[in-house]
């Protein structure tokens, strides 16, 4: 049975350099201007995704 992520922590991805302990909720809203890093956010959870993918293979 999967766990829910409740918090996560990012370090030295991609433009993230230093992200602690992030609370994430069932509904989570990213504003912020160009470059500040959002959709390197996203493509933590592909990359994330894709590991776990590769595991269950």
């Amino acid at each position: 049975m999967a766990h829910p992520l409740n918090k996560l922590t990012i370090k030295g991805f991609k433009s993230i350099q230093n992200l602690e302990a992030f609370h994430l909720a069932s509904l989570n809203v990213f504003i912020g201007g160009n470059g500040a890093g959002k959709s390197n956010f996203i493509e933590f959870f592909r990359m994330l995704r894709d590991h776990i993918q590769e595991d269950k293979e």
